[in-house]
């Protein structure tokens, strides 16, 4: 079973778990510590105005181990190629020269620069180029994927899951937490903003947040959407993919393993069974869990 200390009742396993997932002094220090030379290296070769946390790590939904430093780099339209996977090789060219002994590679829709050995180490700057404000959220044209630039609002995502967060006492942002783990753990391969805005969406309907029984409705309202894209709940942005086509077979089977065992483990701690609980919990986020005692 997991690792670390113990816990008697499901309900502090969950909050057991949830610790295990806040990002060390280490992990926070070192984002920090690249972010002066990417902006200077980005400033000169592309008179970018401003980089800001996007993502995971800037929204404080991160997973310790697991969740990369992304940034937004806005950068005026003219400095930037029509075409966005040119841009992108113009921004991966530029910090490979600045940083020519780490690896540096386009990543789309961003840049990944992997400044150490560890997942969270790898910082993911995305081009962007300002387009609107529409009421308190600035619009950007960022790369599709595709070659294309298409609309997003990271505040504006940011903005509806804070919503459903200080309605919950602060809770969604650690049902995202739990979400997001299952899919680290298990290499489901799902986007880390599509789990926040789909368990945010769930959320938008429920009045409180307990743990391991809203770990499973939320499994299962993902299961519901058969993972399908998600429009941009504020409509500012483009829609809002899973996974690509390749990934979306194998995510949804282990959804549906993961529905079936969160069941499982629902059913044992009503019937008494707290071990036969963990067991299934344990198997659910791929045996990182913590024990019972």
């Amino acid at each position: 079973m997991g690792w670390g200390p113990m816990a008697k009742t499901v309900d502090e396993a969950f909050t057991l778990f949830l610790s295990w997932m806040i990002s060390s002094e280490t992990e926070n220090s070192k984002a920090s510590s690249h972010r002066a030379s990417i902006e200077a290296c980005l400033k000169s070769n592309f008179g970018m105005s401003s980089l800001f946390r996007a993502g995971s790590y800037g929204h404080g939904t991160s997973v310790s181990g697991y969740s990369d430093v992304d940034y937004f780099a806005v950068i005026p339209a003219n400095n930037l190629s029509s075409n966005s996977s040119t841009a992108l090789r113009a921004l991966k060219d530029a910090l490979a020269k600045r940083f020519p002994n780490t690896d540096v590679w386009v990543d789309s829709p961003a840049v990944a620069v992997q400044f150490g050995t560890e997942k969270w180490e790898r910082h993911e700057i995305t081009p962007a180029y300002f387009i609107e404000r529409v009421q308190e959220f600035n619009v950007y044209g960022m790369p599709n994927r595709y070659g294309d630039w298409m609309k997003s609002s990271p505040t504006g995502l940011n903005t509806y899951t804070n919503i459903q967060n200080d309605r919950l006492s602060k809770k969604a942002k650690h049902l995202v937490r739990l979400i997001k783990s299952w899919n680290y753990n298990c290499s489901a391969g799902l986007r880390s903003i599509y789990i926040e805005l789909r368990v945010a969406e769930y959320l938008s309907g429920e009045s409180s947040v307990i743990y391991p029984i809203d770990t499973l409705r939320a499994l299962r309202h993902l299961q519901s959407k058969e993972l399908a894209s998600m429009r941009d709940p504020l409509g500012l942005g483009a829609n809002i993919y899973p996974c690509s086509d390749a990934v979306k077979p194998g995510a949804l089977s282990k959804l549906n393993s993961a529905v079936a065992r969160a069941t499982k483990a629902i059913d044992a701690d009503r019937q008494g069974d707290t071990a036969l609980a963990f067991e299934w919990w344990d198997k659910l986020f791929n045996y990182a869990f913590p024990s019972h005692y």
